[in-house]
């Protein structure tokens, strides 16, 4: 059995200093006088202070520098009653390759008395992996030729986003799908639009949403029609004959995918198959493109950079051929409908998720 601890000293002042970090003034924390009328006698110290060493346990001890806490639960016994020393131990409940538990006792050496029991879950976060997947794209031009076309890329910092700017070379235009970008053309005109850039999925059902769903609703599904739009528009003015609008689509929005655990995600990606449709007619009169594209989970960096090791083998188990697209292949893919030159792709939403079951 694995077992750590460590002593920590808390005094009144090192109090005093979390109460002004978290905010907490309460009297019966910080004022000596207000404290003193109670049953406790002095200031007692915060819980959440328990709750800061339990997780000290974690990321310095149990299991340490890799850890991503998932939980914690807290047993307050008896108060902590500062200047006094105090004893962290932290018991290895059980642990495997992704995830473990770890219970936490907090004991105040001078008294020997138990304050604090409890206990925390915990995985494990991954670090990034050097992206992309492709070669090193070429250095940015200091300079741009004012009659070279060029193609924008939404969420071009991300995973996806950074290896199609290495296939696109100097010709990718990073862009946030706001109007006043048009200043950053220069007057060159615009051979393609892919829309990879899209806000990080939501976890709340729709119906605790509260005060809440305004905001949520504009930030996840009516910013994102805006700027789809905005994108479109640009396009229509900027844009050469057959340049296509590659709106980038996800299965996490289709039914029995995920049961709807990101439902505003899943309302906003839902919209491309439509908007495609709609598009497509729009642009059409103007001889250009638009088309979805819908990739499943992809591995590597962005949005699933942080997925563990144990679902990302789930999610390859999906597959027929074992495995998850990568952001190279699924770069190259998009790169391929760039350069596509056919009509009879305009209108189209593909979904290429090698023929993954839900």
């Amino acid at each position: 059995m694995t077992e750590v601890h460590f002593e920590v000293r808390v005094t009144f002042e090192e109090a005093q200093r979390f109460a002004a970090l978290s905010g907490d003034h309460n009297p019966l924390h910080t004022d000596p006088d207000y404290a003193a009328g109670t049953t406790f006698g002095r200031p007692i110290l915060h819980g959440a202070f328990s709750a800061a060493l339990f997780s000290r346990m974690a990321g310095m001890h149990l299991p340490g520098r890799a850890c991503l806490l998932h939980g914690m639960r807290l047993r307050f016994v008896a108060p902590i009653l500062p200047p006094t020393t105090l004893r962290v131990t932290g018991t290895l409940l059980h642990a495997s390759p992704e995830a473990g538990e770890v219970t936490v006792a907090i004991d105040d050496i001078s008294t020997g008395i138990r304050c604090v029991e409890g206990s925390y879950r915990y995985g494990y976060h991954q670090q990034r992996e050097s992206a992309p997947v492709l070669d090193a794209p070429p250095p940015a031009p200091t300079r741009h030729d004012p009659a070279a076309p060029v193609i924008l890329i939404t969420g071009s910092s991300g995973g996806l986003g950074s290896a199609l700017r290495t296939l696109v070379g100097e010709s990718a235009l990073p862009w946030s799908r706001n109007p006043s970008d048009t200043d950053l053309l220069q007057g060159r005109p615009v051979a393609g639009i892919i829309h990879c850039g899209w806000p990080a999925p939501d976890n709340q059902r729709l119906i605790q949403l509260g005060s809440a769903t305004h905001a949520a609703v504009q930030h996840q599904v009516a910013a994102p029609l805006e700027q789809m739009i905005t994108l479109a528009q640009t396009l229509a003015t900027h844009g050469l004959p057959g340049a296509p609008l590659i709106l980038v689509g996800s299965t996490l929005a289709e039914p029995g995918w995920h049961h709807y655990r990101m439902p505003l995600y899943s309302l906003g990606k839902s919209l491309i198959p439509t908007l495609t449709r709609i598009l497509a007619l729009e642009l059409g009169a103007k001889g250009q493109k638009c088309l979805g594209v819908v990739f499943d989970i992809i591995e590597g960096p962005g949005m699933n950079a942080s997925t563990s090791k144990a679902i990302r083998l789930k999610h390859a188990d999906r597959s027929p051929f074992g495995q998850l697209i990568t952001t190279g292949e699924a770069a190259a893919q998009l790169h391929w409908l760039l350069n596509n030159p056919s009509i009879f792709t305009s209108g189209a939403t593909l979904t290429l998720s090698g023929g993954m079951v839900p």
